[in-house]
């Protein structure tokens, strides 16, 4: 069957050569997502406030030893984890910033057998007790500051 335009329209034999072609093809699975299971040593980080809120879905990274490139990226699940598999033992460092600045950096040594030393634990939060105690008193001293230049211009 010839094909031959007729006014602009495509006729019945140029139809039949697309569908041809079409059903012709390959078919590809371009949106399957295939999976595989490992099973291995993984590392997981459950991540907490102080009053036992979660940090959910805040970014992260992973940095394997001596290296700034990070090994892996990706965002805390819904309870609070995030989990990796390190390739090769040393200090890993793992970076959680939130959208309101709050921030973990937490390093774990991994030794020769890639499984976690279990004598290193996460930064302690005694730095941060100090942060927290020193902006606590700013605060108050800012209150009591901003009190006194009030007072002081009123009486005047």
């Amino acid at each position: 069957m010839a094909c031959a335009h007729r006014d602009g329209v495509l006729v019945a034999g140029s139809m039949l050569a697309s569908l041809w072609l079409w059903g012709a093809t390959p078919q590809a699975h371009a949106h399957a997502l295939l999976h595989e299971v490992n099973e291995g040593r993984a590392i997981t980080l459950r991540l907490y406030f102080p009053d036992d809120d979660r940090p959910l879905f805040e970014p992260y990274q992973v940095f394997a030893p001596d290296s700034e490139r990070p090994f892996q990226t990706g965002r805390v699940n819904a309870l609070g984890e995030l989990t990796f598999r390190p390739d090769r033992p040393g200090e890993w460092r793992v970076q959680v910033t939130t959208a309101d600045g709050h921030g973990a950096r937490v390093v774990v040594e991994v030794d020769a057998d890639l499984t976690l030393d279990a004598t290193t634990a996460p930064a302690s939060g005694w730095t941060m007790g100090v942060v927290t105690g020193l902006g606590w008193l700013l605060g108050v001293f800012g209150i009591l500051a901003l009190w006194r230049l009030h007072r002081s211009t009123r009486a005047s």
